[in-house]
């Protein structure tokens, strides 16, 4: 199966699941492990004096090594793989410091601030660099320039033994001044205070306009980020109150080890994408026992967590695209900001195409998977689809036959009343006004007689237009147009029609069935039939409901004409049904949709 779309074109001739197995991990805990012991060395003295400190700083370098590895094996990672584990080798060296050997002492604080802006970077990227946005680039280039050059200001601005390092230790220092490098001090633990809020606001609007999966894999990062924030304020916050001492060193623990929910984020977000190519996996093949056409969308709007997903079947005998119902939908979007995937059968016949949210054009692997896996559910969905789009033809055939037939009956109908009806209304006219004292009795007597046929034929005329497609059921509706017919009847007839208007189809089909059943409802023998006509609207179908004392039952009496009656409910998408009742007669229910 290919599955193809402008921006994004995967192959999967088969299910495919990550490359996440042993040799991955060995990898993962292989790099890991490596890189922690690296920043174990650089610790070096710190293990002795602050443990604590030691253990959660190894943790956060340990997490971010970790994140970064396995991402290096997601497509289109490598380059936040390649910053996080960046970010935590300057990490490790930013503790080299311990060590008082050489450049290591000025060089540690420039390595953990800029740490800290390569791993909030990386945040921001993921899972795709392009939903960061101008605000968010901002942030990140205010961040960098605020720690590191707020660092780099302070040591500008002192001699190392004002940090408790020895004076021969490599410095650089442009102007010495303890009142300057204060006041840099607090500026620097300020602003990153500021920044620290700002972080958090920026993640919550992130994550608010994020959608489907692209939510489900950010939801981790956006919980990390106050934890995020809180470390960073600790060590400023501390600063400005002048903390020293066990207490310094408890914030610098606690600082890491907050850090340290960053990497967990990128990793539960890893995870998370992992365990949804699995649920893609596993839901499409619940569905592929049961593969309607709505059922393989469904699943896949679930699968691919895309409420405005849909599907779009190809219908090879009608030569167009139809939609889970069997309506056609020719009308495929080609709006380059949605995803279209083109699915095809293994012999390259045209299948469906999918019609899903651009985001996911972010996980190819997850699309790619949820497709393949549903292969075979939609070659069988696409010949449900398309016997349903050869129905919805015959049916909308059919609806158009009925109502061109109630056109043609409202046509009649005018020409009788305009045409025959008034030429034998003028003749009626015409001989009343040749009854002359001329004429003979016998003349005359013939005269009259003429016109009683003609009274008699304009009666029949009239009743015939009114059977055709009488005017009251267009002007007054349903119920007025079946009582009146009603008044005609030898025997008692209940009408109880809802006075809520249908649409024309409706109506006139409704209306021709009923005065089927009233004209069978004549019994020869002339015994009164007791008839009662009941009528409700049922989410926008009108349901009919005629009960009878009649022995005869409702099949045999309307005879050749109940299949005609039955095939003009059917053609709107209705029904009739009979049954006996116990106490004899019979019950006739009909569901004429209005269409």
């Amino acid at each position: 199966m290919v599955v193809s779309s402008a921006s994004l074109v995967v192959t999967a001739p088969s299910p495919s699941v990550p490359a996440s197995g042993t040799r991955q991990w060995s990898r993962t805990f292989a790099m890991t492990l490596v890189l922690s012991l690296l920043g174990a060395v650089f610790m070096g003295p710190l293990w002795r004096e602050y443990p604590v400190v030691a253990f959660g700083s190894l943790l956060f370098g340990a997490m971010l090594t970790c994140a970064g590895v396995i991402l290096w094996e997601e497509p289109g990672h490598r380059r936040t793989a390649v910053l996080l584990i960046a970010s935590a080798l300057l990490w490790a060296l930013g503790w080299s410091e311990e060590w008082a050997f050489g450049p290591l002492p000025l060089l540690s604080g420039l390595s953990s601030f800029l740490a800290l802006s390569l791993a909030v970077w990386a945040m921001f990227r993921y899972p795709d660099p392009a939903l960061m946005n101008r605000t968010e680039k901002v942030f990140a280039a205010a961040l960098a320039i605020v720690l590191v050059g707020g660092i780099l200001a302070q040591d500008l601005t002192m001699r190392p033994e004002w940090k408790d390092y020895d004076p021969g230790t490599w410095w650089v220092t442009l102007y010495a001044d303890r009142g300057l490098n204060d006041a840099v001090i607090q500026v620097a633990s300020a602003g990153q205070l500021v920044l620290a809020v700002l972080f958090t606001v920026l993640w919550t609007v992130r994550i608010r306009r994020m959608r489907g999966l692209d939510r489900q894999l950010l939801t981790p990062m956006a919980l990390a980020a106050p934890a995020t924030t809180l470390a960073a304020v600790s060590v400023p916050v501390a600063q400005l109150l002048e903390v020293h001492g066990d207490w310094k060193d408890y914030t610098f623990a606690l600082q890491a080890t907050l850090f340290a929910l960053v990497p967990m984020a990128f990793l539960a977000s890893v995870v998370r994408r992992r365990l949804a190519d699995q649920a893609v996996l596993a839901l499409i093949r619940l569905v592929q026992r049961h593969p309607t056409p709505e059922a393989v969308e469904n699943a896949l709007r679930e699968a691919l967590l895309d409420e405005s997903l849909h599907v779009r079947y190809w219908a090879p005998e009608l030569n167009t695209y139809v939609d889970t119902t069997g309506a056609p939908d020719g009308n495929t979007p080609t709006d380059e900001g949605r995803l279209l995937l083109p699915v095809a059968s293994a012999s390259g016949a045209a299948l469906a195409v999918i019609d899903t949210d651009p985001a996911l054009r972010r996980h190819p692997n997850v699309v790619a998977n949820a497709v393949a896996a549903s292969g075979l559910a939609l070659e069988n969905a696409q010949l449900q689809a398309a016997v349903l789009g050869r129905l919805s033809q015959v049916r909308s055939n059919r609806m158009q036959a009925v109502r061109a037939g109630a056109a043609e009956r409202r046509r009649i109908e005018r020409d009788l009343h305009d045409g025959a009806q008034q030429r034998l209304l003028a003749l009626k006219l015409f001989l009343a006004a040749s009854d002359s004292n001329d004429l003979t009795k016998t003349s005359r007597e013939r005269l009259k007689g003429i016109s009683q046929e003609i009274s008699r034929a304009l009666d029949e005329l009239r009743d015939l237009a009114r059977g055709i497609h009488p005017a009251l059921l267009s002007q007054a509706g349903l119920g007025a147009a079946v009582e009146a017919v009603a008044q005609r009847q030898p025997g008692p007839v209940g009408v109880a029609l809802p006075s809520v208007r249908f649409p024309a189809a409706t109506e006139e089909t409704a209306y021709t069935l009923i005065c089927a059943v009233l004209t069978a409802a004549r019994e020869p023998t002339g015994r009164q039939v007791h008839l009662e006509i009941r009528g409700h609207e049922s989410e926008g179908v009108l349901i009919i409901e005629i009960e009878d004392d009649d022995a005869r039952p409702a099949q045999l009496r309307l005879g050749a004409e109940l299949p005609g009656m039955i095939d003009q409910v059917r053609a709107l998408g209705g029904d009739v049904m009979f049954s006996a009742l116990g106490h004899g007669g019979s019950l006739m229910v009909a569901a004429v949709p209005g269409v």
